[in-house]
């Protein structure tokens, strides 16, 4: 890849930005989000089974999907060869959520708009973060860089983890949001028409 570095940086400083003022992740987590972001960035050419969108429509948005469901299927077959516990904590509900990401897109494809960057940039960032956790620790190194390594992917990866809750958990704030309004339109229609709770009752005790 071109300049590699460039672009490693560019994905370290947008998902530092994402977590520190949009996700409102407290400062030095989410310089290790951006850390560990970077170093995924380097590596995305590694030997993980990527496929990189630069934006989702309608002509690729079941190819996107498709894809998304197979970097789930990578993440949870690297939870087996993964030593660290908390980090198998962490791959098994990343996998989790991004399952239920998927299936509620799938469902509302016009959901697309407000994840676009999670099937483009995140999930791919991910993936290969994971990649190279394995990938090194198969190798059994000691030295103080790979510990750092582990330490910051590891931190990585539980914020994103937690990241990842808030965007499934903003999508369905949505669809509650809409579904409060509905209910309250139907209520105002039935207490309009007489339908009121008193007037229920009293027929009831009539029939």
């Amino acid at each position: 890849m071109k300049n590699k570095e460039i672009i490693s940086g560019i994905i370290g400083g947008g998902l530092f930005t994402l977590s520190y003022l949009t996700l409102g992740i407290p400062l030095i987590p989410a310089i290790l989000v951006g850390a560990g972001a970077f170093v995924g960035g380097e590596l995305l050419m590694s030997s993980a089974p990527l496929l990189v969108f630069d934006k989702v429509d309608e002509k690729n948005i079941e190819q996107v999907i498709k894809d998304a469901r197979n970097k789930v299927k990578f993440i949870i077959s690297k939870i087996s060869k993964i030593d660290d516990t908390d980090l198998k904590l962490y791959l098994n509900e990343i996998g989790d959520t991004t399952t239920k990401i998927i299936d509620s897109v799938e469902k509302d494809k016009k959901k697309i708009k407000r994840t676009e960057k999670f099937f483009t940039y995140y999930l791919p960032i991910t993936v290969g973060i994971i990649n190279k956790y394995d990938e090194i620790e198969n190798q059994n190194l000691s030295s103080k860089e790979v510990k750092e390594f582990y330490k910051k992917a590891k931190e990585s990866l539980s914020e994103i983890n937690r990241s990842f809750k808030k965007i499934l958990n903003n999508l369905y704030s949505s669809d509650i949001e809409n579904v409060e309004t509905d209910m309250k339109v139907l209520n105002n229609i039935l207490k309009s028409d007489g339908f009121n709770d008193i007037e229920l009752i009293k027929e009831d005790k009539n029939e």
